[in-house]
């Protein structure tokens, strides 16, 4: 009775049709598959477009644990939202997330317990070629000799009731009183209590042993500052508690020689002014450790400050790492230093480079001013001391009005 009619089929292995592999195929297995489409049908190698958009969706799914889970029960109709045929209704996909919790009239849903932050040092080699680190952590898990009880001969605490708590009412005057809510002490806010001797010789009553662990934290290439990294449900154990979550936030560490800004990488590169006026060759050793060869173009001046940029150099994209932004190399002209500047050379760049402007005077009202090499930060800061020492001393000077008369002089 009911009505409930046979459950719909679904597809359940479309998705792995679209990578190439068979369903049971372990995680490494779809990733390479993945790699190997995406290069082929990449649309910025020629591929097609629709055809990247197929196999880029079948591996967002595939790859995720919890979503590949619910696929190869429900298919892509499960991950719709639409209870997987007609054989299950919308409060059995409910049940499929919640543990069983949502149905009214059930068991109350567990409360989760506080999840735990891990910042994680990641340089940026590591974001670019991908990496994995290790975690070690101490946990509280229940004890598996009393199953989280703490021990035998459990019996509710007859002072709160089970509740944990104990309602206090304060006489504050002959007509005011005070109500507020206090853990139970004899069963210490657990609202159970057993005898000293029936305690669990394991966690002596505490329900919770420690336990050390080990995660491997997988950092994906192109990841960034501040992305998290979850590991669900692996924080402290409680009795009747949903463990919280180990949630691994990854925080880059400054590169001597490349800056990161999204997808984009930027560099500074000192060239001498030769270098600038007449052309150059150098090589730049990339995060990956390859070599990459730098000429300068032909006829070309390179100004201090100018901007090029190396294309598909930058950044690997997160879960795309085929697709990269650009390598933006800043350069910076080194000048020649006074004693390299011999009366012979000076007179050969001026045979050479175009003659400057000559000035004209009309008249002798003119004076001889010399310049000063500053540090102009240091001037800032200098005057800036300047205007305050002048404000103090404009404050404390006498105001007029406040006081005696200024003498007459004379007669």
């Amino acid at each position: 009775m009911g009505g409930r009619g046979p459950r719909k089929e679904v597809n359940t292995t479309k998705l792995y049709e679209t990578l190439n592999v068979p369903k049971g195929s372990d995680p490494k297995a779809i990733k390479k598959a993945y790699r190997k489409l995406a290069m082929t049908h990449h649309p910025d190698k020629g591929g097609n477009a629709d055809k990247f958009k197929e196999i880029t969706k079948a591996y967002e799914i595939l790859s995720d644990p919890e979503k590949r889970k619910v696929y190869d029960e429900y298919g892509e109709e499960g991950l719709e939202g639409g209870g997987g045929g007609g054989g299950h209704s919308h409060s059995d996909i409910f049940d499929l997330f919640t543990g069983g919790q949502g149905r009214r009239g059930g068991p109350r849903r567990k409360q989760k317990g506080e999840d735990v932050v891990f910042p994680l040092k990641v340089s940026l080699v590591d974001l670019y070629n991908g990496t994995s680190k290790k975690l070690r952590l101490t946990k509280n898990v229940l004890c598996k000799d009393c199953d989280g009880e703490g021990g035998s001969g459990v019996h509710i605490c007859r002072d709160c009731k089970g509740q944990g708590v104990k309602l206090i009412i304060r006489q504050l005057g002959p007509t005011m009183i005070q109500q507020m809510q206090a853990a139970c002490q004899p069963c210490r806010g657990t609202g159970k209590i057993m005898a000293e001797k029936d305690k669990c010789k394991s966690c002596i009553g505490q329900k919770t042993q420690k336990e050390k662990k080990t995660l491997e934290v997988f950092v994906s290439k192109g990841m960034k500052h501040g992305q998290r990294v979850t590991f669900s449900n692996e924080a402290d154990e409680a009795p009747n508690t949903v463990p919280g979550d180990v949630v691994v936030v990854l925080q880059q560490k400054d590169h001597p020689i490349y800056r990161r800004e999204g997808s984009h990488l930027f560099m500074k590169k000192k060239i001498s002014l030769v270098q600038a006026l007449c052309g150059f060759e150098f090589t730049i050793t990339h995060l990956d450790k390859r070599t990459l060869v730098v000429r300068s173009e032909k006829g070309k001046l390179y100004k201090p400050g100018d901007f090029n940029a190396i294309r598909d150099e930058g950044m690997p994209t997160h879960k795309n790492p085929y697709v990269r932004g650009n390598l933006y190399v800043e350069f910076e002209v080194e000048f020649p230093s006074p004693k390299d500047l011999t009366p012979d050379v000076q007179k050969t760049l001026k045979k050479i480079l175009p003659s400057p402007d000559k000035m004209e005077l009309n008249d002798d009202e003119y004076e001889e001013v010399s310049l000063e090499l500053v540090d102009i930060e240091a001037e800032k800061k200098r005057h800036q001391q300047q205007a305050k020492e002048s404000f103090d001393e404009d404050d404390e000077r006498p105001r007029g009005g406040g006081g005696g008369r200024p003498a007459c002089q004379g007669q």
